[in-house]
Formats: C-alpha cells, structure tokens, sequence
C-alpha cells in the first residue's frame, strides 16, 4: 500500500491530467504574442499555453517532446517572454545545449523577441567568454552555456559534500565553488535543449544536471527514450517529478513490469506509464491532425524493403563467422559471464553485421592517423610514452570497446593522450574537426574527451592497431592481418610520390624523415668550409626527405589513410580499389535501384547512407564507372568540404548522389531536394535511422519520399530490425497519441485505481484506455 505522502504526490501528479481537447483548437490562423516578432503556429500556440500551465502547477516544468522541425524553440523561448520573473534577483533562465546549437539558440532570441522592454539579456558561457560568479550570470535574463560546463563542475561539488559530510559546518573553498550547480547557484528556470543527452543516469552530464536548483525545470528533446524506459527517468529525475524521481519507485512501477513476461503486469505498467507522460509530457509529430487537419502538409513516405541473397562464397564467409561467434557466445552462456562479456559480444555482432555488406569490411581499419594527419612513427612514440595506469586500464578492456558517442562497438577505436578513453574513428573525425570551433565562434577551443571531459590534443591520438603493436605485441603477432597490395599500371602511378603535399605537413616532427646529418658535420682535423653559400647547399642535401614509397607499393589502408588525409590521392585510392574490385550481393542490389532511379525521367536526387565509410568507398568504384555524379559526405571531411558537397548536390543538376555516414549525417542536414534514400544497412536504434531519413522527408520537400532498405534475410540484420520493431513498440506505445487522449477521459476513480491510491472503487480499470471511454473530465482528484 503507497504512503500518505506518495498518495498526495500522485494525487498531484494526476491533476495535471486534463480533458484533451487538442483537436478543438480555436484559433486556426496563426496567433500574435505580445513581445514577439512574429506569430505563433495554431499547434505552437497551445504548446506555449501547455507550457505555462506546467510551469504554474505542481509540476514546475515538464517535456516538450515535438517531433524535429515544429519549433520547440520558439515556444520555450515565448513562454520566457510571456511568464517572466517578478523577482529581480532570480529572473534568470539557464538553458543546457549542444555546443553547436548556443549561437542558433542566441540568434533565435534575438530575431523572435522584440526590442525595448520585451527584449531578454542573453549571455553565451562559453570558451574565452566567461564570467566570473553566478551573481555575474544573474544579471541576465537568459544564460546558455553547454553540457560539459555544468559536467566539469560535478567534481568540485561533489569534493565539497564529502567535507560537508565529515564538518557539518566546511563552506566551500576557493576550488569549491561553482557557477552553475552549487547549493546557492538559484535560477528561476532551467530548460535542457536535446535532453536526451542526460538519458543516462550515471553519466557526469546526468548528475551534474540533477544538481541544477531552479523553480522550474522543463526537458526539450524529440526523442524522450531512444531504447528503453529507463532513459525517461533520467529526465523525470532532472524535473523533480515525484514520486517517480525515487529510482526505486520508477524500477517497481515501470521497468521491472514492462521487462515481466506477466502480460496484465506489463500492461497496467504500461496504462501507468502513459498516465504519467499525460501528466508531464506534450509531443506532437508531423501526422497529428488538428481541427481535422494535419499540422504539417508532407508529401508522402514510403518504405520499401528489397532483400538480396548472398553469393555463394560470401554465405560460406557469413556462416562460419557465424558458427564461430556462436561457440564463443555459448562459452560465455555456460561461464555466466554473458553480462560481463557484453563489449566481446558486442564484436562479434558487428563482424557479422559487417560481412552482411561485404566481406572485405570485416577487416576493415580505422582512419585515425589519417583524420590527426601523423605519422604510424609519431603515434608509436605516443604509445610508449603512455602512463602505466593508462596501459593496464586499456589491456583490461581486452580489446572490447564502446564507443561513448554513438555506443556502438568498435574494433580500432582513436585513444585520446593523456587519459586513455576512446570513441570510434568516425566520432573522433568530427572531435578532431578544427572547423567545428570556427563554425561555432570558438577559434580558441580545446578539444575535450568525450568520457572525462578532460582536454585532449587531436594531433597526439592513438588506435589500438598501435598499442597492441607497442605493448602487447604477442597480441598483434596473433593478429590475422592481410596485406593487400595491388598492382597498378605504371601510367597510372608515374612519378607520383607521398610527399606531393608536404605542405600540411609543416608542424610534424621530421627527424625520422631525414638522412643522417654525416654528411654535415666536420671530422675532427678536417678542413673547414670557409663558403657559406656552400655549407648552405650541403645542409640542404642533409635534411632532404627520404624517398617515399610509390604508390604501387602501397597497401589498400595506407592508401585509404592519405585519401582521407590529401583530397588529391582519393583518385588513386579508388584507382586501386577498382583493379581488383569485386562487388558483394549488397552492392549489386543497391546499384539496380540506383539504376531504375537513374534512368527514370523525373530526374530524382538520392542520399545513401552506411554506417561504413569503407562500404561508401566501395560502392563508389561502380557509381563512379557508371559516370553518375555524386558527392560525399562523412566525418574524415573537415567542414568546409562537407558544405561543399552539400552546396553541389542541392545547386548542380548533374550531381544527384550523396554517399552518407549514417553517422555524420543524421541530423542537422537539410537535403530535402533528395526524394529517394537508399539505407545500405540497420542501425541498432531505429530513431538514428528516422533522423537520417528526415533529411529528406521535412518542411520544403515536394515530392513523395521513397525509402529503400538493403537487408540480407536470414542473417543478423533480420535480428536488428526484430530489435529496432521492439524499441519502437514500447516507446510508440508508450507515446501514442490516441492513448493519451484516452486517458484524458478517464474518470478520477480510474486513474486513482489505477495508482493504487484507491482500492475501493466502484469502477475497476476498463481493459485499456482505448477500449472503453469514459465521459467527464478528471476535476480536482483531491475533492
């Protein structure tokens, strides 16, 4: 039976629980707000009311959780213009955002809101532009600042309560204090844009934000939950909502019954679950209809999933990698480790998932020299001049590893000097991306580890490929690596050396490039050169740079590394790829949709995503045969490249391709001029792949988009769309609209049986929301 005060907290909780009337919105033509330059979408004008009422009830804030493009924003930022603070020493709001959003949050306040007496005080902390106290801070309206600030003062804080917990009365000392989430850092509101980066609990970012003291909380995101139900406690624990900010409560009500194999269990879970985002949550998407009519007029989206078979020899390939990795799961399965063994399992799952698309990725290297433009040389004195602590740490990850950005396994990840963590070598191009900081008005910017948030130099980075080489070397001697050398005609290849752009090479350390400086220096009796123009000419010939090899001579990776390192060489790599290319099943398939789309009169443009750079790169040798144009777009390209690409594809006609990492291009692009997409290969979460094919199908598209999905039957790819089908089951379920509007007309007896706050009732709970509607609206659950 729930305490008193629980009871009282659901009771609460409930009253927020309002008649639906969303499909009877009054105004139909956009409504002006006072202090506003423009006026506010029908749909962003009761958002803005939703808003308000969250922010004046018992909830103090909530999650507003509208799909991508339906101006979350504008409405945060209008609520701010119309619900300001009577208090003069706590007026001011903090938002939490992306580094890459400060500038457009700051632009957008400024454009939206009226100057004069409406106009809100914005301050960016960020970078050089740093104020000094959080009574600095306050006297603005609005400050902004990012997820690592508030992540680097965790440690101070945490230092100072474990003092407090040994002296009652310690206050904090100089290296104490914070800015942002000390005891007396008081904000009148607090909004978190892109929240899902705090949906895991444990995280530096997660704490730090649950620090945060303000009288109102609100979570901006269009993903709430991405895998499972546990990342919607993370932001109900940042909003305070009790009593479901208790980890113990939400596990009792939510997660453990909506895991339970108990069918009635994991449904009133569920009936609960969906109470609760009534209560707290408002999420429009792009098909909600009000008044009869949708909010946004897209042409339509269709799916159409198109399965070859694999060749002989690459179902033999696929078959016994998995009759391998089958052998080492169930060894793990009769040792009990399965749990512990989640980063090996993971491996062998992206080997099988690699081998679906071509074999040749299954041993498929990274780009790290390549994308921190070092020599293997320099890296292998990196690697030896590790901290032992760092060294153990990365032989006890027994070479598993997660990446912590996109949390996907990876076989070579970067390892970031001097503390050691990793991400995958995509996620490390973006890190490392110089442009990135211009792009947001941070020149100065060091570059921080994901894991640590501690600064990390991009040009001293490592990959595993290297430390095992340097530090586990019976490891790497154990190593299946192919060396593959192709030949190449001497035409293509003439005079054609390493060195050809030495000029991005200036700042490398050049020692182990030079001949021996014998030549230079004077034997001891030997007679001295008097002619300084002659010493010159000598100390030139001395520090002239070895010969480098041909590129004849060369192996597919190195040649991969300098593609991506030197614009230049990405001819002669693909050059090399083609000599001995051989097309996968996956492949061929893909080229014949590509050709019907081609060959078509209608002249369409189509993005292609992969997870693979290197299955872009093969995929390019016939794309490029057949004289198609195209363009890439992926996270080795610094940003004034991936502009390029993106300006080409959306002005030239006869550029109708983009080849995308998934990773690189799931959000922030806008290539609706693109109405075919082609996704190569499933993702894990299903909502990175609906961010990708978003590119296309948004606001400005005019045509019906077509979405193709390559996938091999009866492989590991049949298992990740069942997963992907699982994920979006319960959180589809979890946010269905129609559900929700339901629950909107249950009766105060039904939803106080439903918490348990009432067990002599009447009315037991009708077998779901939808199936037997009650009329009347809930009232005051207290009366």
């Amino acid at each position: 039976m729930e305490s008193v005060d629980t009871k009282e907290e659901l009771r609460k909780l409930m009253e927020n629980i309002q008649p639906d009337d969303a499909t009877k919105i009054a105004n139909e033509e956009d409504v002006p707000v006072e202090g506003l330059t423009i006026k506010l979408k029908p749909y962003q004008f009761a958002g803005l009311e939703w808003l308000q009422k969250m922010e004046n009830g018992s909830n103090k804030g909530g999650i507003l959780a509208d799909d991508m493009g339906l101006g979350k924003t504008v409405q945060a930022i209008s609520l701010m213009v119309t619900n300001r603070s009577e208090d003069p020493v706590n007026k001011t709001t903090l938002i939490l955002a992306p580094v890459a959003l400060l500038r457009q949050w700051e632009q957008e306040i400024m454009t939206k809101v009226k100057p004069g007496r409406h106009r809100l005080h914005t301050f960016i902390h960020h970078s050089s532009a740093k104020k000094k106290s959080h009574r600095d801070l306050r006297d603005f309206d609005v400050v902004l600042t990012t997820f690592g600030t508030i992540a680097a003062e965790l440690k101070k804080i945490e230092k100072y309560e474990m003092r407090k917990k040994a002296d009652p009365n310690a206050q904090p000392r100089d290296d104490e204090k914070c800015m942002f989430i000390g005891p007396d850092c008081k904000w009148y509101r607090v909004i978190i844009d892109e929240a899902q980066c705090i949906k895991n609990k444990t995280t530096k970012t997660a704490r730090a934000a649950f620090y945060l003291q303000a009288r109102s909380r609100f979570c901006m995101t269009g993903t709430p939950m991405m895998n499972s139900v546990e990342e919607l406690y993370s932001l109900i624990h940042f909003l305070r909502i009790r009593p479901y900010n208790n980890w113990n409560k939400f596990r009792t009500d939510f997660n453990q019954p909506l895991k339970s194999n108990n069918e009635a269990a994991r449904q009133m879970a569920m009936h609960k679950l969906q109470a609760l985002l009534k209560a707290i949550l408002l999420r429009r998407n792009k098909k909600t209809e009000i008044n009869g009519r949708p909010i946004l007029n897209l042409p339509e989206r269709r799916v159409e999933e198109t399965n070859p078979d694999f060749s002989e020899d690459e179902r033999n390939i696929y078959v016994a990698l998995e009759t391998s990795s089958a052998v080492k799961f169930n060894k793990y399965l009769k040792a009990g480790t399965v749990s512990n063994s989640y980063m090996q399992i993971l491996v062998l799952l992206l080997r099988l998932r690699q081998a679906c698309c071509h074999p040749n990725l299954i041993k498929d290297l990274g780009i790290v020299a390549a994308t921190a433009e070092i020599t293997q040389e320099t890296m292998d004195e990196i690697c030896r001049a590790l901290e032992p602590n760092v060294i153990t740490r990365i032989k006890e990850a027994n070479g598993t590893f997660e990446c912590p950005v996109c949390y996907d396994a990876v076989e070579n990840p970067a390892i970031f000097t001097p503390c050691g963590h990793d991400t995958c070598p995509d996620c490390f191009s973006r890190i490392a991306d110089p442009s990135n900081a211009l792009a947001e008005g941070d020149e100065g910017r060091t570059a921080k580890c994901p894991e640590c948030r501690g600064p990390i130099n991009t040009k001293k980075v490592i990959d595993y490929e290297c430390f095992k080489r340097i530090h586990m070397p019976e490891e790497a001697a154990l190593d299946d690596t192919v060396d593959i050398k192709t030949d190449v005609d001497a035409d293509d290849m003439t005079a054609v050396d390493i060195d050809d752009d030495s000029e991005d090479e200036e700042d490398e350390d050049d020692d182990d490039e030079t001949e021996s400086l014998d030549g230079f220096i004077v034997e001891d009796g030997a007679k001295e050169e008097d002619d300084e123009e002659a010493a010159q000419r000598r100390l030139k010939a001395a520090l002239k740079p070895k010969k480098k090899k041909k590129a004849a001579t060369m192996t597919i990776p190195e040649l991969k590394k300098l593609a991506v390192r030197k614009p230049g060489w990405r001819k002669i790599y693909l050059r090399m790829l083609k000599k001995d290319f051989k097309p996968s099943s996956k492949i061929e398939r893909t080229m014949e949709i590509l050709d019907g789309i081609m060959t078509a009169p209608e002249g369409e443009k189509i993005i292609i995503f992969s997870q693979w750079t290197s299955l872009l790169d093969l995929l390019e040798v016939p794309v490029s045969e057949k004289g198609w144009g195209y363009r890439r777009y992926d996270g080795s390209m610094n940003a004034k490249l991936r502009a390029d690409a993106v300006d080409d594809f959306k002005n030239r006609p006869n550029v109708r391709m983009m080849l995308v990492s998934l990773k690189a291009g799931n959000a922030g692009l806008n290539l609706n001029i693109a109405s075919q997409v082609v996704i190569m290969d499933p993702f894990w979460n299903p909502y990175i792949e609906e961010q990708a094919i978003d590119r296309a199908h948004r606001l400005g598209q005019t045509r019906p988009v077509m979405v193709h999905r390559v996938l091999i039957k009866e492989t590991v790819e049949d298992r990740i769309i069942a997963l992907q089908e699982k994920k979006r089951a319960l959180i589809s379920e979890a946010l269905d609209e129609k559900a929700s509007q339901s629950l909107g007309r249950l009766s105060v007896h039904e939803l106080a049986y439903l918490f348990g706050i009432s067990r002599n009732v009447n009315d037991a709970l009708p077998a779901g929301p939808r199936a037997r509607v009650r009329q009347g609206g809930v009232g005051a659950l207290g009366a």
